[in-house]
């Protein structure tokens, strides 16, 4: 069908839109083995029963936190500080989102969501290590994350920096471990996109230098895209490449993904209007920012339409951003 490339940088590879032209459609908007348990094709349940996305949810999580602890080091073995560190960060909480849309994206595949495992934990562990390390005094200098010490806090800024490196060499292992080997590259050439000069490295040096009195929608929105969307994008497209998807139907999941991880973004600056901080809030008023949110919920949907009933799981997780709003 097409390229099953994920380019961030469209002079070198073709496929999805690059982040200036993404990022410029989103600003003009309006305002183990065990199978995950999915409600089965005789269900009573239909797709749009909240119930079905809530043990979807639940169980995706379950599930991944029993191959985060898997694939992590015991915190006993050598050298026991970092693995320590490791399993401190990454059982700190969260809410496995990102895994659960790479889920989502081989359910609307029409694969066995297990099949995305290895892009789901992928995800996961970049997603802790960018909290790591932007929570590091040279970086947003915070001190606690999740209602606990920082990792900088409780084992030193030395060691945090190389449980972060650790967990961000973990995840490209992740990659390669897909049962397609070329998948598997692919996979990890598009995590390496996600993560460089025009991902979440890029953005949280944007935003490290942001000044709220001269900014402006765009800019706002490519910092969100770039340090937050940017890998809700890498575990749609990365769950569909699992599935065996490629062209346009990569093309729309990974648009979806950039979609729905803006307004996530959007949605958590509403409910926390820090005025030094790189928000929506500068640019647009609260009403604006809601209709925003709509705005980039209702492209996330059209997005998945193509995969008609099978893209339930995306669906509802879009659905349920735009239930958050306040």
């Amino acid at each position: 069908m097409g390229s099953k490339s994920m380019p961030l940088r469209p002079r070198s590879r073709p496929g999805l839109p690059g982040l200036a032209d993404l990022t410029t459609s989103m600003s003009s908007l309006p305002g183990s083995s065990t199978p995950l348990p999915l409600p089965p094709p005789t269900s009573t349940r239909s797709p749009t029963d909240p119930s079905a996305l809530d043990d979807f949810v639940a169980a995706s999580r379950t599930r991944v936190n029993a191959v985060l602890d898997e694939c992590l080091p015991a915190a006993t073995q050598h050298p026991a500080e970092l693995h320590r560190a490791l399993r401190y960060a990454v059982f700190s909480g969260g809410k496995r989102l990102r895994p659960a849309v790479a889920f989502g994206a081989a359910v609307a595949g029409g694969a066995d969501p297990e099949q995305a495992m290895p892009v789901a934990i992928a995800a996961e562990l970049v997603h802790t290590c960018s909290l790591v390390l932007d929570d590091l005094p040279a970086q947003d200098d915070n001190a606690t994350r999740r209602g606990q010490p920082a990792a900088h806090i409780a084992f030193g800024s030395a060691t945090a920096i190389l449980a972060g490196s650790a967990l961000l060499t973990e995840a490209f292992a992740q990659c390669i471990r897909l049962p397609d080997p070329s998948a598997g590259v692919t996979a990890g050439g598009g995590l390496a996109d996600t993560i460089g000069f025009q991902g979440l490295i890029g953005g949280q040096i944007d935003d490290l230098a942001f000044n709220p009195s001269e900014t402006n929608l765009e800019e706002v929105s490519q910092i969100h895209l770039r340090k937050t969307a940017v890998l809700f994008r890498f575990s749609a497209w990365g769950g569909g490449l699992a599935a065996g998807l490629s062209g346009e139907h990569l093309d729309r999941l990974g648009a979806f993904g950039a979609a729905y991880g803006l307004a996530f973004q959007v949605v958590d600056d509403l409910f926390d209007e820090d005025p030094a901080q790189c928000s929506i809030l500068h640019v647009l008023s609260r009403r604006e920012a809601r209709g925003h949110i709509r705005g980039l919920l209702d492209q996330a949907e059209r997005e998945i339409e193509v995969f008609g009933p099978d893209g339930w799981v995306l669906a509802g997780l879009a659905r349920r951003v735009e239930g958050l709003i306040p």
